[in-house]
């Protein structure tokens, strides 16, 4: 029987993966393991445990396993802050089910009302993934929702100009070949 699982421990696991995929891959199975023989004393969850697995299984190029292992976090019925759902959309966007990804932010959006961390979150994963649009509109609905809240407001619009891709203006373009030159 393995000693009690403590955040501290998920945190030192997590920091010492090696940045290959091999790395990655085995962390993910370390924590899948962990999360598979649960023991009394464990301060982390099950569902914890299977997100962190399903981060790692993303960042090894696993998007199936990534997948799995978050939708697997979901039904433990744990609670991973801001939602476990957002990382089944982080998942989901890994495998390029862009629809399905929408529909369920969609889903935790309503659900969650005016829960800023929630809109950061789900905005940042669309925008990571270059979904800009999809992410802008996350980022303007949960400006709408959190409007008396000031200082979620200034979260959700520094993340949301954080998140833009910068534009590459090529003047090549907007000038004509046969431009006059300047006198």
């Amino acid at each position: 029987m393995r000693a009690p699982v403590s955040c501290d421990d998920l945190e030192r696991v997590e920091l010492s993966a090696a940045n290959d995929a091999r790395g990655q891959r085995a962390v993910a199975d370390l924590l899948q393991a962990w999360a598979r023989r649960a023991v009394p004393g464990d301060s982390v969850t099950r569902g914890r445990l299977l997100v962190a697995a399903s981060e790692h299984a993303a960042f090894a190029g696993d998007a199936r396993r990534s997948l799995r292992l978050a939708r697997e976090a979901l039904g433990t019925g744990d609670h991973v802050a801001p939602d476990t759902r957002c990382y089944v959309v982080s998942a989901l966007l890994v495998c390029g089910h862009l629809r399905e990804a929408v529909v369920l932010a969609d889903e935790i959006l309503d659900s969650r009302g005016a829960d800023v961390d929630v809109y950061l979150q789900l905005g940042e994963e669309f925008s990571w993934h270059r979904q800009a649009e999809e992410a802008a509109r996350i980022y303007t609905l949960g400006m709408f929702r959190c409007a008396g809240d000031d200082e979620a407001t200034e979260q959700l619009l520094g993340a949301w100009r954080r998140g833009r891709a910068p534009r590459v203006v090529d003047l090549r373009d907007r000038v004509p070949a046969q431009a006059v030159p300047f006198d």
